[in-house]
C-alpha cells in the first residue's frame, strides 16, 4: 500500500514494543478509533497498564474511550489498568502546555506501573489537542520540540507511546516533520494473518491489502475480510500487488462481492493486479462484472 508522506518504518500497532516511540497519522475517526483499539487490548494481553491523554476533541472521559475499544464495564472493572488524563490539567495560564510537567506525570506513571507489576506504561494521545497555534493550526516547533522531549523520555524502554495526528487538521509539510519525529508510524492490525495470507484494512484509500496465496483453505477467512468493508460507503479499493496466488474461488469471491456492491451502486477497484490474473479475468469475460474496477496493473 502506497502512503501518503514518508515514513521511517511502517508496523502493525500490535507489533510495538516497550521503548516505540511512534506516530499514527489518521483521517477518520473510524481510522483512529481501530487502530486505538487494538493498542488499547493489545496493551491488556501484554499486560500492559495504559494512560491515555485526552485533548478537548477528544472523547469525553473513560467510559467513552473503554467504548471506542470495545469493551465493557468501567476503569474499576479493569482494577486501573487504564488511566485518562486530560490535557488541559497541563496548561499554564496563556494556554501554553507545561511540557515539562507533562513528563513529569509520565515519568511518575511509569514508575507507578512498575510497582504494580506492568511490563511497560502504554501511552497513547494527540499532541495537536493541546499544542496548537494561531486559527486552530498546530504550532510545528513546539509539537517538535515535544515530541524530541517524548522520544528521550520513552527510549528507557520501560514505555511504549502512539502520538496521533489527523491529517484533515495539517499540511504535508508539518506532517513529513511529525513522522520524522519517530522512529516508527502504525498501521491497523492485520484481519488476516496465516503463514501464506496476511489482509489488513486500509483507510487511504479505504479498503483491503491483500498478501500471499488465496486458495481453497483460505476462502472462508477473505470472505470475512470483505465482510468487514462492506458497508464502506464510498469505492472499496483492494490492493493486491503483493498476491502470489489467487485461485478461481478465490477470484469468484472477489466477483461476487462486486456485484452485491453494484447492487448497492457501489464498486470495487482491483488495484496492483498481477498480470497474469488480469489475463485470467479478461479471457473469463470477469472485467465486464457489474461494480468492477480494473485499476494500475502490478509490475511484476
Amino acid at each position: 500500500m502506497v502512503q501518503p508522506h514518508g515514513v521511517r518504518r511502517r508496523v502493525h500497532v500490535g507489533e510495538l514494543q516497550p521503548g516505540d516511540h511512534a506516530c499514527l497519522l489518521f483521517e477518520s475517526d473510524e481510522e483512529r478509533a481501530s487502530i486505538l483499539r487494538d493498542f488499547v487490548l493489545g496493551g491488556l494481553d501484554a499486560q500492559d497498564k495504559i494512560l491515555y491523554l485526552s485533548g478537548e476533541d477528544d472523547p469525553p472521559g473513560p467510559g467513552a474511550l473503554l467504548d471506542e475499544c470495545r469493551l465493557d464495564g468501567t476503569l474499576t472493572a479493569l482494577d486501573g489498568r487504564v488511566e485518562v488524563v486530560r490535557l488541559a490539567e497541563f496548561r499554564s495560564g496563556h494556554g501554553q502546555l507545561e511540557a515539562a510537567a507533562l513528563l513529569r506525570r509520565l515519568r511518575g506513571a511509569a514508575r507507578r506501573s512498575r510497582e504494580e507489576g506492568y511490563r511497560a506504561l502504554r501511552v497513547a494521545g494527540e499532541p495537536c489537542a493541546a499544542l496548537h497555534g494561531g486559527h486552530g493550526l498546530p504550532d510545528v516547533p513546539r509539537l517538535l520540540r515535544y515530541e524530541a522531549l517524548l522520544a528521550e523520555e520513552f527510549s528507557s524502554g520501560e514505555t511504549l507511546a502512539v502520538c496521533q495526528y489527523d491529517i484533515r487538521r495539517c499540511d504535508p509539510a508539518a506532517l513529513d516533520a511529525f513522522e520524522s519525529a519517530h522512529a516508527r508510524s502504525v498501521v491497523a492490525d492485520p484481519l488476516v494473518r496465516t503463514a501464506d495470507l496476511v489482509v489488513a484494512r486500509t483507510y487511504r484509500p479505504q479498503g483491503l491489502r491483500i498478501e500471499g496465496v488465496v486458495d481453497a483453505g483460505s476462502h472462508r477467512r477473505l470472505r470475512d475480510a470483505l465482510g468487514s468493508v462492506a458497508a464502506v460507503r464510498g469505492e472499496v479499493c483492494l490492493e493486491m500487488s503483493g498476491v502470489e496466488f489467487l485461485d478461481l474461488g478465490g477470484l469468484r469471491l472477489l466477483m461476487t462481492f462486486a456485484r452485491a456492491r453494484a447492487a448497492r451502486h457501489r464498486t470495487v477497484e482491483l488495484s496492483g493486479l498481477p498480470r497474469h490474473l488480469l489475463q485470467v479475468i479478461t479471457v473469463v469475460g470477469w472485467d465486464r462484472t457489474p461494480g468492477l474496477r480494473l485499476g494500475a496493473v502490478h509490475a511484476c
